[in-house]
């Protein structure tokens, strides 16, 4: 990569440096800065990126998720417990990785002329991870000087007024709280993991890996409580009596005021002590009530409500959430916030 940027002619010698999540919210947030919402796409080495102008120049650089993962300081080995990690770019833990490593190069190719850092990630824990580990790693410790934009809609305007007045600093607390369930999440697996291997080869003289961690070895334990609390529910049968009954020219239905019953000899008597006989109204109320609105959709709810209606799987359903989020139609899927942000336009 050359060590000068250039935006049409012009060569660019500094610039504000935007790191995002992923190429599409990158190119959004850069048709959006840009003064007249003509952000042009280059690309090195197959990593995409954008400059716009805006006062300056700004140029937009994505991730791909995360570039940078927990990882044990000796590889190799199944001796356990082990609590010496660190932080490496993925490429080094996790096969299949290799375009990570051209990724990170590109990005600190960018980071060489930018003299002003923004964190443009999602604005949750795993966001700020990818953001502040960007900065950290692979632009030379710019963590501490970075603004942070935060928006929950990639509408133009959230995305300027986010730009205009960023945060003055990352949000550390949030990252420390990412980081440390990362790590956790880490210690959890790789001993657990390496214990359960070896005893099962201790046991059974065979090799097997076996895996669990902090989240997947509760939720199996979990579902095996469930699961046998199923197998030894003995249903209790019980009848709900309903009767059809005609008002005039209309036809209602009504049920039993001490439904369910539990005895079968019961509800037949009290059928047959009905049967052709006349009803007499009683009582008759009627009620005003206002209908309040639903509550919107936060993800867990849009997730249960696709499923009973269309049978969407959560994992579905949450891609295509995503996509109208990138989209700017709905705002950040993965909270749970029920708030309806005023930059989306809902009048049709």
């Amino acid at each position: 990569m050359p060590s000068m940027l250039r935006c049409g002619s012009r060569q660019l010698r500094s610039y504000t440096l935007i790191i995002t999540e992923k190429p599409d919210a990158a190119n959004r947030i850069a048709s959006a800065l840009d003064a007249e919402g003509k952000a042009k796409k280059k690309s090195e080495q197959g990593v995409p990126f954008y400059t716009a102008k805006r006062g300056r120049d700004i140029v937009v650089v994505p991730a791909l998720g995360h570039l940078y993962t927990v990882a044990g300081i000796k590889r190799g080995g199944r001796s356990f417990p082990v609590f010496d990690f660190r932080w490496v770019p993925r490429y080094l833990a996790e096969r299949g990785e290799s375009r990570i490593r051209t990724w990170i190069k590109v990005i600190s190719k960018l980071a060489e002329n930018a003299d002003k850092f923004i964190d443009a990630c999602d604005y949750d824990i795993e966001g700020s991870i990818i953001g502040y580990s960007i900065l950290k790693y692979a632009c030379n410790n710019k963590e501490n000087a970075a603004l942070r934009m935060r928006y929950s809609t990639l509408s133009k305007e959230e995305l300027e007024k986010s730009y205009t007045e960023p945060l003055s600093s990352l949000d550390f607390a949030l990252i420390e709280a990412g980081l440390t369930r990362h790590e956790v999440d880490w210690l959890y697996g790789i001993n657990l993991s390496r214990a359960l291997t070896t005893a099962v080869k201790n046991y059974s003289g065979r090799y097997a890996t076996l895996s669990t961690g902090r989240v997947q070895g509760p939720t199996l334990k979990f579902l095996e409580i469930r699961e046998k609390r199923i197998k030894c529910f003995v249903p209790t049968p019980y009848w709900n009596i309903k009767a059809k009954i005609k008002v005039g020219r209309r036809v209602l239905e009504a049920e039993y005021e001490n439904n369910p019953v539990e005895i079968k000899a019961e509800a037949e008597a009290i059928i047959d002590s009905c049967q052709g006989r006349d009803g007499k109204t009683e009582k008759v109320e009627m009620k005003t009530f206002q209908q309040m609105p639903p509550f919107p959709f936060d993800l867990g709810s849009l997730q249960i409500e696709a499923y009973r209606l269309f049978r969407y799987k959560p994992i579905f359903t949450s891609r295509i959430a995503q996509h109208l989020y990138l989209a700017a139609l709905i705002s950040y899927p993965r909270t749970s916030s029920q708030k309806l942000p005023p930059e989306i336009g809902y009048k049709a």
